[in-house]
């Protein structure tokens, strides 16, 4: 296990999620779990019918009308879905601090995972990430430990889907300053490597400079080799991405924003990067040894925020600009990420959406237009797009667990 020295505490200002640190918005009362939930086969929200001149000319956009969402169930507070192989089962997260399983229509009385003791499940604290190794026999958690700090864990999976508590490891923590922008994702790479996406610390302003500083894990993409401990720095200046996704070799990551623009960035070659080792942690998971490379990737924070100009006193001299970013306003104020979809009409795009606006788009991935193609509105409060067994899952923190058809 790999421990960094904390140096700091400070109370802040609670919202509902990473995900919306940029609304201010306020604390949803969700439901309880439903055990055995069924799904509701007339729950079904349809696809926005509109012109949209951004994908004007395109062709297979007009089958983009034939999208639907049809609610598969209710769990609570639920902000992430995998899956694994060998096992027709989508595991769901719910914030609080369980996993449940959904076996085909239904979700399985009893969670797999209880880990409520462990974390706490407010504000934007909780058990917030889940990953399976490539072979499935484990399971990697990234949550907040009962101080607030980030916590990466490993447990056994057997082959009915049941997970052994007792085999539950400490692989890695990480001080947290404030009580949010703590991020939460966590992905298995195909060599069997971690990605840890880290937000910069939390309160505003990026106050502790942390995104950009070469010293500290906070800020960062995090590559973790949970067989020695060793931690590389793939990426920084981020401010809180929140979930993200390894596709083709290309890191998608929902970043939250400030004050007016919120972000996808695109992390490329993923494989292939070396990053920067981290040793010799201290202070907020901070090295004094590791040094600037170029190897790492720079998304600005805060010297930036998207393309303009931030914190006058920060440095981004190699600043890669968001694949796509959008203003606060009718749009909302908080990108829920995101998800690209591997079958249906909306095959090979990327998904997000806005837990302010609660409105849900597309953009392509192997176009050079980034257009943002809009396909739902109001939804409930969603904090998550995530894929599972090739099905895209839209997650509502007011509990709604939707698929999305077409």
């Amino acid at each position: 296990m790999i421990r960094s020295r904390r140096i700091i505490w400070s109370a802040t200002f609670t919202v509902v999620l990473g995900a919306i640190a940029a609304c201010g918005a306020q604390q949803v009362k969700a439901p309880l779990p439903i055990a055995g939930d069924q799904t509701s086969k007339e729950s079904e929200i349809v696809a926005v019918q509109s012109e949209d001149s951004a994908t004007a000319g395109d062709p297979s956009a007009k089958t983009f009308d034939i999208l639907s969402l049809v609610e598969i169930g209710v769990i609570d507070q639920p902000v992430d879905a995998a899956s694994r192989v060998g096992d027709d089962g989508v595991y769901f997260v719910s914030r609080t601090g369980t996993i449940h399983r959904l076996d085909g229509e239904m979700f399985e009385i009893d969670p797999v995972l209880d880990i409520t003791d462990l974390t706490e499940g407010e504000g934007e604290r909780g058990l917030l990430g889940l990953a399976f190794s490539n072979d499935g026999a484990t399971a990697y958690l990234n949550y907040t430990n009962r101080n607030g700090d980030t916590t990466v864990a490993s447990l056994a999976v057997d082959q009915t889907g049941r997970f052994d508590r007792a085999t539950l490891r400490t692989l890695l923590v990480i001080d947290q300053p404030f009580h949010n922008h703590n991020a939460g994702d966590i992905v298995v790479e195909p060599g069997g490597t971690l990605l840890i996406p880290m937000g910069d610390g939390g309160s505003f302003d990026d106050l502790l400079r942390r995104a950009l500083d070469d010293r500290s894990m906070l800020g960062k993409v995090l590559r973790f080799d949970p067989k020695n401990g060793e931690v590389a720095v793939l990426a920084k200046g981020l401010r809180n991405p929140w979930r993200v996704d390894l596709f083709n070799d290309r890191l998608w990551l929902a970043d939250v924003g400030e004050s007016k623009f919120e972000e996808i960035s695109v992390l490329e070659d993923v494989s292939t990067r070396v990053g920067t080792p981290f040793s010799d942690a201290t202070d907020i998971g901070s090295s004094p040894n590791s040094s600037t490379a170029t190897s790492v990737v720079d998304f600005g924070w805060s010297a930036y925020e998207a393309d303009m100009r931030f914190n006058d006193d920060q440095s981004s001299p190699s600043h890669t600009p968001p694949y796509v970013a959008y203003r606060h306003g009718d749009n909302g104020c908080s990108v829920s990420g995101g998800a690209v979809a591997t079958s249906g009409v909306l095959q090979g795009r990327y998904i997000f959406a806005d837990y302010c606006s609660g409105r849900l788009w597309s953009i392509a991935t192997n176009s050079s237009s980034t257009a943002m193609h809009l396909h739902f509105v109001e939804l409930d409060s969603p904090t998550a797009i995530v894929r599972a067994h090739d099905e895209i899952f839209v997650l509502s923190l007011g509990g709604n667990i939707w698929r999305l058809n077409g």
